[in-house]
């Protein structure tokens, strides 16, 4: 049986912007008409807009029950967030909802952690290798793609040849607890060893050097040490 695939088409930034700014006031039902009047005019044709609409809602308001009391908080600063700060909470609540668009990053990653160039050949191989060798493979690819670049994750250096942009740095702790569950969320694991977190392929368009102290300080988290140097972070009960 074939992998559901599922992200069948670009996303913008300025529409997630929106949806994240909205879900706290509207109840489910009322989300899909309010995201219905505003993309009216960026997607005018119906069947495009309600896909569109169908990807904000799982990316920002149908989140896994164990993300929801990061995503609350989140919500709750997102009007303090600076772009990057909101850009990474976009792409971890996009990983979190999307397996096709986490194993794209992550097969992004994993090439540029041994190229500076990756290109959209090899990226389409290795889904069709995982997913099928299927059309709707290709355009689930060209989606994510098209995000990437919209999103300035990912610059075109020739045709159908890739760079990732300058990275991005993040230090707020609030961010990077929600990066930290993210990762423990979408890899299935309640504990992961610091190293692996700040190096892991899924967040390679950035740069997040964790800052212990503060982290220590939420209630989200314990430490504990493997060995003399390797340092393991465990998510807490909630």
């Amino acid at each position: 049986m074939s992998k559901p695939v599922g992200f069948d088409q670009k996303v913008l930034l300025n529409h997630l912007d929106y949806t994240a700014n909205q879900t706290k006031k509207h109840s489910r039902k009322e989300m899909y008409t309010v995201l219905d009047n505003y993309l009216r005019d960026d997607i005018t044709g119906v069947k495009s807009r309600k896909n569109a609409i169908t990807m904000l809602m799982k990316i920002w308001y149908r989140v896994d029950d164990e993300l929801k009391p990061i995503r609350d908080e989140i919500l709750e600063e997102f009007s303090q967030l600076t772009n990057e700060e909101r850009l990474l909470v976009h792409w971890g609540l996009t990983i979190a909802a999307y397996p096709f668009f986490k194993d794209v990053s992550n097969e992004f990653g994993r090439l540029f952690q041994l190229q500076d160039e990756v290109s959209s050949k090899a990226i389409n191989n290795r889904m069709k290798e995982a997913y099928g060798d299927r059309r709707r493979v290709e355009v689930a690819t060209s989606a994510v793609l098209g995000s990437m670049k919209a999103w300035n994750i990912i610059q075109p250096v020739s045709k159908s040849i890739y760079t990732i942009s300058e990275k991005i740095i993040i230090t707020s702790s609030l961010i990077q607890s929600f990066f930290v569950q993210i990762l423990l969320n979408v890899l299935d694991s309640d504990a992961l060893h610091v190293d692996l977190i700040e190096n892991h392929p899924l967040f390679f368009p950035f740069n997040c050097e964790l800052n212990i102290t503060e982290l220590r300080e939420r209630k989200s988290f314990s430490f504990y040490r493997q060995g003399v140097k390797d340092l393991v972070i465990e998510r807490n009960p909630i």
